[in-house]
């Protein structure tokens, strides 16, 4: 029997394209992040994420944004880090890559938590894209705590 949780968070914020880095587009993402385990959490401080991400001009999905996938690590309390590392297909079905992570700062807690800076890879691992996502504690903090639910299964 393993015991873990999960909770949701959001992000919003822009990107542009590295051939193309003057035209901002917009970005949201919104993920589900599965801990599965407590044991499996505190060896590897791996947990899944999946969610929906919307890309302007990249991965729009008719307006629903595109399913994505990956991992979130939690390096907070040895590294002061949280990468994530997101797939998802664009619009023209190529698979792209979203990488990033949120460094933690005492100075500047609450910015160094709520702003994470990523790059977008193509297919070939090449980066093509840059982003800036903010959780907006205001408004998402609230909805992440009510969304942090313990998880037990056999």
């Amino acid at each position: 029997m393993g015991i873990g949780f999960e909770l949701a968070e959001t992000f919003s914020g822009s990107y542009y394209m590295l051939d193309a880095p003057t035209r901002d587009n917009a970005l949201a993402l919104s993920l589900r992040i599965d801990f599965d385990g407590i044991g499996r959490f505190i060896r590897e401080r791996r947990a899944d994420a999946s969610g929906t991400l919307h890309a302007e001009n990249l991965a729009e999905g008719a307006g629903h944004g595109k399913p994505v996938r990956g991992s979130v690590t939690m390096r907070l309390f040895d590294q002061k880090r949280i990468p994530y590392d997101l797939s998802f297909e664009g619009d023209d079905g190529r698979t792209y890559r979203l990488k990033g992570q949120r460094d933690f700062f005492l100075h500047d807690a609450i910015d160094s938590l709520t702003i994470l800076p990523a790059s977008l890879y193509d297919d070939a691992g090449t980066e093509v894209g840059r982003a800036m996502l903010r959780f907006d504690p205001k408004t998402a903090l609230m909805p992440l705590l009510r969304s942090l639910r313990p998880r037990v299964s056999l």
